[in-house]
């Protein structure tokens, strides 16, 4: 865990840099929060998510293409229903794309998709693999630096073992948020 969040810290780091020194209104920074819902983790028994919360911060840049390339940490929690107690939570660090659609208009469409590295725990026990996620939403801007947007995001971690006995699991962490967000423009 401290590797991977040193890693996304690195990353965020790089980028918020550069976008500090930009001299341009393409950078930007954005902050989500929203709920999960339908989430499982492959277990013996299965263990399924109640509905939680999400919450992720980026860092990123416009191309004039319709483009858009971030760097983003999120981390995603719902407490486990059934027959198994506890919370089943995710931390992970990704590299995300966007295309917009209708790029000036009042409301704009975007679809994304990101890959990257997220720690997945529950009971006690966590294990790290590769994530990715897939993005849909629609954005409106409130201003030149302003734009709010509502987004869903499915989120998947593969390979994810750890544990022995009731508190193991072995298998694939799947998840479903809806989020509302910030982006704000850096630069002049």
């Amino acid at each position: 865990m401290k590797s991977l969040t040193l890693a996304a810290v690195a990353v965020a780091t790089t980028f918020a840099a550069g976008a500090a020194s930009a001299q341009d209104a393409n950078w930007y920074v954005q902050g989500n929060a929203g709920a999960t819902f339908e989430s499982r983790l492959d277990a013996t028994p299965d263990r399924k998510g109640d509905t939680g919360w999400a919450v992720s911060g980026a860092v990123g840049r416009e191309f004039a293409n319709n483009l858009r390339a971030e760097a983003e940490i999120a981390y995603l929690s719902a407490d486990n229903k059934g027959s198994v107690p506890g919370k089943t939570s995710t931390v992970g660090g990704f590299v995300n794309g966007y295309y917009d659609f209708n790029r000036g208009g009042a409301w704009q469409p975007f679809v994304g998709a990101g890959i990257g590295l997220a720690q997945v725990k529950s009971r006690g026990e966590d294990d790290t693999g590769f994530a990715y996620q897939l993005k849909a939403g629609v954005a409106h801007p409130f201003s030149d630096r302003l734009t709010g947007e509502i987004a869903y995001r499915y989120l998947a971690v593969t390979d994810v073992k750890a544990g022995a006995g009731p508190t193991r699991f072995d298998g694939d962490y799947h998840t479903n948020a809806v989020t509302v967000g910030f982006r704000y423009k850096l630069g002049l």
